[in-house]
């Protein structure tokens, strides 16, 4: 599969006065034409951040971005001045943020937000601008869309809003979206319709898609390929289904059990990983994620596992990835 972004050796750090933050530590990840990857971990993992450096919305400073290779489209992101940056984004690569609230202007009504999208990468006039900013929120479930083009942000709800969001990404026909845990702050039901509209927009468009979540049931119905990710680093690389029928990295099999099943009986609770993501400042010796791994031996205290090919198209960060849990 021919790709749309290649990313290697993605390093960003940011030097505070209380010490380095190493945010992500040299991953790669490929992302292929019309391909759904997923970016899977808990908060604090480093996902977000990963997708505003693949973005290049990440300031120096406060944040130090290095790469390898940041290739997309076939040309070089970390080459390209600020104005063709800004030519590229929201036009041929655009993001859908968590929080709908913050990435809208409250004080601007929604239909005039999405306008300047086309105003800023086409050459429509005002008029069609607007006629074309109806048709999207129309294609996004938006009902009344003339009516609605008026109105602000704080007057929709969360899935409005979010729909908003879907509708001003896909506007000019992107190849690559970024959706950063697009349905975080909505009810389940919401959360299921905002997912299908991603979805169907990414088939119907042709668009690849990074999709940024901490929830494996929602990679299970969105995603072709899966990275977790653990404190910067990619601990495992695999097909979905592959992942989800054998998983490798004990971080991997944490996550997994923290989905709800059918067959769970009343009142039987669901696994947790003990602890928590460690401090980006004070990362522990070998491998980070020993101190909550059963599996655990002094090997992985002293000294950090390489990602290994272990299979077609999987990777796995481990010593013990042969050993059950």
């Amino acid at each position: 599969m021919e790709n749309q972004l290649t990313v290697g050796g993605l390093k960003v750090v940011f030097p505070t006065e209380a010490g380095i933050v190493r945010a992500v530590e040299g991953i790669d990840l490929d992302v292929g034409r019309r391909e759904c990857v997923a970016i899977v971990g808990e908060s604090g993992c480093g996902k977000s951040v990963t997708s505003l450096a693949i973005m290049r919305l990440l300031g120096s400073p406060p944040a130090l971005v290095d790469a390898d290779a940041l290739m997309f489209g076939g040309r070089e992101l970390t080459a390209l001045s600020d104005k063709e940056l800004q030519d590229i984004r929201g036009k041929e690569m655009s993001i859908i943020f968590q929080d709908a609230m913050t990435a809208l202007n409250p004080v601007a009504p929604i239909g005039r937000q999405i306008d300047e999208v086309y105003l800023r990468h086409t050459n429509l006039s005002k008029r069609e601008a607007k006629a074309h900013t109806i048709h999207a929120l129309r294609l996004v479930g938006v009902p009344s869309p003339e009516r609605r083009y008026n109105d602000y942000p704080h007057q929709l709800s969360g899935g409005m809003r979010q729909r908003v969001l879907i509708a001003m990404a896909f506007a000019c026909d992107p190849k690559l979206i970024i959706a950063d845990e697009p349905t975080t702050a909505l009810d389940v039901t919401i959360q299921a319709q905002v997912l299908d509209l991603i979805k169907n927009m990414q088939r119907g468009h042709g668009t690849s898609l990074i999709l940024i979540t901490h929830d494996l049931s929602v990679v299970a119905q969105m995603a072709d390929t899966v990275y977790v990710m653990y404190s910067g680093k990619i601990v495992e690389k695999a097909p979905m289904r592959a992942l989800f029928d054998n998983p490798l990295h004990p971080y991997t099999r944490g996550l997994l059990a923290l989905v709800p099943r059918m067959s769970q009986k009343e009142g039987e609770r669901l696994e947790q990983i003990p602890l928590q993501v460690p401090d980006p400042m004070e990362k522990p010796d070998g491998c980070y994620f020993h101190p909550r791994c059963k599996l655990a031996t002094d090997i992985c205290r002293e000294r950090m596992p390489r990602l290994e090919d272990v299979g077609a198209d999987r990777q796995v960060r481990c010593y013990h990835k042969e050993k059950p849990l």
